[in-house]
């Protein structure tokens, strides 16, 4: 059965926001078989999929199912709804849970948001008091399936790595990005400055090069997985963004933006859009299923959007510049409009090189935070305020000067005591650093690769860590177990 554009886009929509729904909780599902999440997750995306193509696929009866479905999670994992951001923004979906080029031709407000729009001419945003982290997920002391997969142990002795997994070396240029897939232990990407993008499997052993995803003409600068884990967009300096069927490793759609794009990512609560930032210092919003942007979507900066990221609702947007400075906009998710609310300058005229927000470190350490490497020799974390000012936490030294460096906060480190960042250097190491720790704050240094680290990350359940460097090559560590 064929359907026409506007019904197409409001299939894929609610589908997008069901899986988003689905992926949240993911992680607190069987504790004891962690294979049975992904499948999970894939099981669920092949259903919404073939039942987005039938006859049966009622837009009305979606919209009641996603409602009931984010009040039995919440049921189920024991949130007081009362209390929490994350699930006023859940609910808010359902006011809109259509596509980003509006199924009801009106802008819809997002109810319960929690920033809402302040009468001042400036244009700010007023946040309330927040009582639990934005997720609205708080882990315990008793949270067993979380303690498990950490593997109840200090720091110390999680960070423990004994030798490699493998070793990719099928590139010919720098890796810019290497990425796991969203709950999925043993599938990598990887892209490089050689134009192309691999997409690997770890398992079963011996791992090996699924796909070749070849099209960009210049250096791919980088790439995000949609949440489950069909597609993915890359941008590049050839002025295009591509998306990707990771199945088939087919290109489904090129978008050209007439300037060199440094970076991209898929919104979190509605992967039919997607935010990608420019050389002509510009951040953009586009739809996914139509290739097109949003009216009045984007916003400017100083210098070159280098690197972006969501908060885990993607309710803001958090963008750095070569100029060395930091950006927060505020995304309405009804419009696909971004609304700039702070400018913070880290160092002038030194790049940011990448950015990563998380709501909450620790138990012990529930401020909202935000992970950026800039090219000023240090690894630096800020604290996010209420009003999204930020305030320098702590700053670690890495080799820092010239390259693009990425870093990540550790998957499971909000369910033990401490916490922990993980960032590549230009001194061919890997480094692991504890923020709560003040006098010795390195937890462990990886030492293996020839050249500059530039890109790490981390699979869900932490058992394996893959590194690329400026060689093109890619080592994933085994974990000590």
């Amino acid at each position: 059965m064929s359907h026409s554009p506007s019904t197409a886009n409001r299939q894929s929509s609610i589908s997008q926001q069901i899986i988003a729904v689905d992926a949240r909780y993911n992680a607190y599902r069987a504790s004891n078989n962690p294979q049975h999440r992904t499948l999970y997750l894939r099981r669920r995306t092949q259903l919404l999929r073939d039942l987005q193509h039938s006859e049966k696929f009622d837009l009305t009866l979606r919209r009641d199912y996603l409602k009931t479905r984010q009040n039995v999670l919440h049921k189920r994992y024991g949130l007081d709804r009362s209390h929490s951001p994350s699930y006023r923004n859940l609910s808010s979906l359902s006011s809109c849970r259509h596509s980003m080029d509006s199924l009801t031709g009106s802008n819809t407000h997002i109810k319960g948001h929690h920033r809402t729009q302040s009468s001042a001419s400036s244009g700010g945003f007023l946040a309330p008091p927040v009582e639990v982290p934005r997720d609205g997920l708080v882990p315990t002391a008793s949270a067993q399936a979380s303690r498990k997969m950490a593997g109840d142990t200090s720091l110390i002795e999680n960070y423990a790595f004994h030798g490699m997994h493998h070793i990719f070396d099928q590139h010919k240029g720098a890796v810019t990005a290497v990425k796991f897939g969203n709950n999925d232990r043993t599938r990598l990407a990887i892209s490089s400055i050689d134009g192309s993008l691999t997409v690997c499997s770890l398992e079963p052993l011996p791992a090996c090069v699924q796909h070749t995803l070849r099209g960009h003409s210049k250096s791919v600068t980088d790439f995000d997985w949609s949440m489950s884990n069909d597609f993915i967009i890359s941008s590049s300096t050839d002025g295009t963004v591509r998306l990707w069927n990771t199945d088939s490793g087919t290109c489904m759609r090129s978008i050209s933006l007439g300037a060199e794009v440094y970076c991209c990512r898929f919104q979190p609560s509605n992967n039919n859009m997607f935010v990608c930032g420019t050389a002509k210092c510009q951040l953009h919003v586009f739809n996914v299923s139509t290739g097109k942007s949003y009216k009045g979507g984007g916003g400017k900066t100083n210098g070159p959007v280098s690197c972006v990221s969501f908060d885990r609702n993607g309710e803001v947007v958090w963008a750095g510049d070569a100029k060395g400075f930091i950006y927060c906009f505020c995304f309405h998710l009804a419009t696909g409009r971004m609304q700039r609310t702070k400018r913070t300058l880290v160092s002038l005229g030194n790049q940011i090189t990448s950015i990563s927000s998380r709501s909450w470190m620790s138990r012990e350490a529930r401020d909202p935070s935000l992970l950026v490497n800039c090219m000023q020799n240090g690894l630096l974390l800020f604290r996010i305020n209420p009003d999204d000012s930020l305030v320098l936490k702590r700053q670690f030294a890495i080799k820092h000067v010239k390259e693009t460096i990425r870093s990540i906060f550790c998957p499971l480190m909000s369910f033990r005591q401490g916490a922990c960042v993980v960032s590549g250097s230009e001194d061919m190491c890997v480094y692991f650093y504890n923020v709560d720790e003040v006098q010795k704050p390195m937890v462990n240094k990886l030492q293996g690769h020839s050249s500059v680290v530039n890109a790490v990350t981390f699979n869900y359940d932490e058992s394996l860590l893959a590194s690329g460097d400026s060689s093109g090559t890619v080592i994933v560590w085994n974990r000590q177990q």
